[in-house]
């Protein structure tokens, strides 16, 4: 017997889950196939940082469009997230403050809150942090982290009460192709 899906996913980790709850949005019923459990590898040991400060715009704009996500998980999403909002630093030599520079006024065109800050106010923040040697650092207020595991569940609970499928314990031997199309897989629990 074969099961049938709009979509297969291979890997219920952060980018499975993800992709699957945004197909549901759009009306597409992806069937996710997870060859342990959910989040069971990279993102189960992710640390779970959620920042914006990238030297280039374009991964500034999509983590300023994914903070959104964070800040309000439980309207966009769903369940709970774990985000914390602790602040980020960002320090660096002093022959790269002007990049430094650079990067702020680029972030803060996007509309990060974000802010170029002095040794003594880093003190401020953590003060037990040592401090003597930083003469410049980027500050992110809004930062902090999630939990990958609950950031994971959140958006496969969301994708199956849209009508995804999550199959856990499955792993995946062979890609079947047709043409140029993917035409299903061959797992340990039948073909999809």
């Amino acid at each position: 017997m074969t099961t049938t899906g709009d979509v297969i996913i291979i890997g219920g980790g952060i980018h499975g889950a993800s992709l699957a709850f945004h197909l549901v949005k759009m009306g597409v019923k992806p069937i996710v196939l997870e060859k342990e459990f959910i989040a069971a590898g990279a993102t189960g040991r992710s640390s779970g940082l959620v920042r914006m400060h990238y030297d280039l715009a374009p991964e500034s704009r999509l983590a300023w469009i994914s903070f959104q996500y964070f800040r309000y998980w439980s309207e966009v999403v769903g369940g709970d997230s774990g985000f914390t909002r602790t602040g980020f630093l960002q320090f660096v030599e002093a022959d790269s403050e002007k990049a430094l520079r650079a990067n702020i006024e680029m972030q803060q065109e996007i509309g990060i809150p974000t802010f170029l800050i002095d040794g003594d106010d880093v003190k401020r923040l953590p003060p037990a942090l040592y401090t003597d040697d930083i003469e410049t650092a980027a500050f992110e207020p809004e930062s902090g982290y999630a939990d990958p595991s609950s950031c994971t569940i959140s958006l496969m609970d969301g994708a199956r009460q849209g009508g995804g499928k999550l199959i856990q314990d499955c792993e995946v031997f062979a890609i079947s192709a047709g043409g140029d199309r993917i035409q299903g897989v061959s797992t340990s629990q039948g073909d999809f």
